[in-house]
């Protein structure tokens, strides 16, 4: 999105003072002018929080400029536009293009110089496609639509550079599809306009083409839609496009070769046959005086006829100034004859469209086009458009985005003639762009995909921050509950503390600890005296069925008395228990019987170090068993 542009009052003002006014020239800020100056202003006021966008239309003839903005969802704001003639003697490939280009826009733009730039490409070079593709996951979407437009239209991908847009849900034989929009633009031609406006000092947000800046006007409700499909024609120089656009969204480009120029050609080819076969009959010679003379004839006639059918939207039409413009009594050619003459080559015009709209009908259901929108460099004359939209048996209007309502509001008078208007439609349709629903030749598929993981990440990373925030706010709030609940305890027990009136001396803390010596020996001499009982009853429940016990012998071993410490208690006598024992079961499973037996008592809580001292193979009963002798320390 374009940044803000904000221009205070003092900075206006010391413009004015350094004379950084502009020449009067069409579209541009005259020189010193105060009405001007104010109206700067509003605008800087008005619009320095919204957002700006430049569209460029840069075509053979002129440079179409238009500064539009948003001051809500539903109103666009043109706040400035420009066309401004090319110098025939630098062409866009001269080196001093970049720096026509830089002064055009660097008096355009002011006071707004941080703007997004838009500008197109000719759509004859980029192909567009409408596909269905089989709904599959988002990961797997652009690879599906890549081969998809490859099997369709092989294209060389280090010269081409691809790139789709998804415009919703479709159905084929009963299917649930996605429908695309693809397109594919030369690399060369795309680096070329980038590297222009780069070296002109204003880079360019984005690049598109003239069908995607009409989608944009009819998404914003400049060109109304009427519920259905639409068709735009565009009657070029040497070429014509044939644009269809369903629910806002172009669906199917073409280009054909019928143009101004196929029509002015074929006029041109009739009235010399004319005039020559006329003037040979009437004076047949081969004087070249002569011959010049009908030549000079020859071309007055046609550009008079020129002039009445393809006069130009801007100025009057370049005839001689020392020839008299014909009149209508003195004109050869008459306006019916004309119309016959460009007939045919007009004709086969209509039919390319009648093909394109059984193409579309096709694609999509027998939808059919409801109004033909048409648009050209020239003024057609009426009785062109009126056989277009006879034959098609469809509406026919101009396109014109400009028309007034509550959608646009002008900052600048638009120009005077619907024809004028129309020509800025690409320019218009340019500064609606944005990178959301406008295909950008600099802003692809791939662009997308990176900053959609981008935006993942940082969600995830946003995620993980606001996660451990909660924890610790959670941990804080649990630790302030914790911390409250120790104090009410705290001030509890000192409230119960000193509700105790009990005068503590020496002679009672002694009294008190004699007791309870007392009493620690008399569990000690409990315990002393159940010992014995509490060894055998741990025997019991530790020996399996497979272990049967012999013998228990127990050995009490007071150890020396210089073994005590001078003064200290002396030491309890070692306690050994001597187990004698056979293991019975099958021979195999003799060894690995007592081992259990073993780690069995050596986990019991009474006994310490279990060791086997003996074992030996015998026979009890006709079957094979293990003596043992085991000896451990009661605790």
């Amino acid at each position: 999105m374009a940044k803000q542009d904000e221009l205070s009052s003092t900075e206006r003002l010391l413009e004015l003072i350094r004379g950084e006014g502009h020449d009067a020239e069409e579209g541009f800020p005259s020189k010193n002018s105060e009405s001007r100056l104010r109206q700067d202003l509003r605008r800087a006021i008005s619009f320095g929080r919204s957002s700006i966008t430049v569209g460029v239309d840069l075509g053979h003839e002129d440079l179409k400029l238009v500064k539009a903005g948003r001051s809500s969802d539903k109103r666009i704001d043109l706040l400035d536009w420009a066309r401004i003639p090319l110098d025939p003697e630098i062409p866009r490939s001269h080196p001093d293009f970049p720096k026509f280009l830089r002064q055009a826009l660097l008096r355009f733009l002011a006071p707004h110089r941080v703007v997004d730039l838009w500008a197109s490409i000719p759509s004859a070079q980029v192909e567009t496609r409408y596909l269905k593709v089989p709904r599959v996951p988002q990961k797997q979407l652009a690879n599906t639509v890549y081969w998809s437009y490859r099997k369709q239209s092989p294209f060389d991908e280090k010269e081409t550079l691809f790139d789709f847009h998804v415009l919703g849900e479709a159905e084929e034989a009963g299917a649930r599809r996605i429908a695309v929009m693809a397109s594919i633009a030369p690399k060369s031609v795309i680096e070329e306009t980038r590297e222009l406006f780069a070296r002109a000092g204003f880079p360019l947000a984005g690049i598109s083409i003239v069908p995607f800046a009409i989608q944009n006007l009819m998404l914003a409700g400049r060109i109304p839609a009427y519920g259905g499909a639409v068709a735009s024609l565009y009657i070029g120089r040497d070429w014509s496009r044939i644009d269809l656009f369903t629910e806002n969204r172009l669906v199917l480009s073409r280009g054909v070769r019928a143009g101004i120029r196929t029509m002015v050609e074929a006029l041109q080819h009739e009235i010399e046959q004319n005039w020559f076969e006329l003037s040979v009959a009437k004076s047949p010679t081969s004087d070249p005086e002569r011959i010049r003379a009908i030549k000079a004839r020859l071309r007055q006639e046609l550009e008079a006829a020129q002039a009445l059918f393809f006069p130009p939207v801007y100025g009057k039409p370049d005839v001689e100034k020392t020839s008299e413009p014909p009149s209508e009594k003195t004109l050869a050619v008459r306006e019916e004859r004309i119309y016959r003459m460009i007939l045919p080559a007009l004709e086969r015009l209509v039919r390319q469209m009648e093909r394109t709209f059984k193409n579309f009908a096709l694609q999509f259901d027998n939808a059919r086009v409801e109004k033909v929108y048409v648009s050209s460099g020239v003024k057609p004359h009426p009785s062109l458009v009126d056989y277009i939209g006879d034959e098609l048996g469809l509406p026919v209007e101009l396109l014109n985005p400009m028309r007034a309502d509550e959608g646009l509001r002008f900052l600048k008078p638009p120009p005077d003639s619907p024809e004028e208007q129309s020509a800025f439609a690409p320019a218009l349709g340019m500064a609606l762009s944005s990178n959301a629903i406008t295909p950008n030749f600099l802003y692809t598929y791939k662009d997308r995909e990176r900053e959609a993981r981008l935006r993942t990440l940082n969600r995830a990373v946003f995620g993980v921050f606001f996660l451990l925030m909660l924890c610790g706010a959670g941990f804080a709030f649990w630790q302030d509950n914790e911390l409250r609940a120790k104090e009410l305890e705290r001030l509890r027990l000192q409230k119960q503390l000193a509700s105790f009136d009990v005068r503590v001396d020496k002679n009672l803390i002694l009294n008190l600890a004699g007791k309870i010596r007392a009493q620690n020996q008399g569990i000690e001499e409990a315990g002393a005296h159940l010992l014995g009982l509490a060894v055998l009853g741990e025997l019991a429940n530790m020996t399996p069925p497979q272990v049967r016990l012999v013998a228990v012998n127990a050995k009490w071993e007071n150890p020396p008395a210089k073994a005590a410490a001078p003064g200290g208690k002396p030491p309890a006598p070692k306690k050994v228990l001597v187990l004698e024992g056979i293991v019975r079961g099958e021979r195999a499973d003799l060894e690995a019987e007592l081992a259990a037996y073993l780690m069995a008592l050596k986990n019991s809580p009474l006994f310490r170090k279990p060791s086997i001292s003996r074992k030996t193979l015998d026979v009890l009963d006709n079957r094979p068993v293990m003596r043992f002798t085991a000896q451990m320390e009661v605790v």
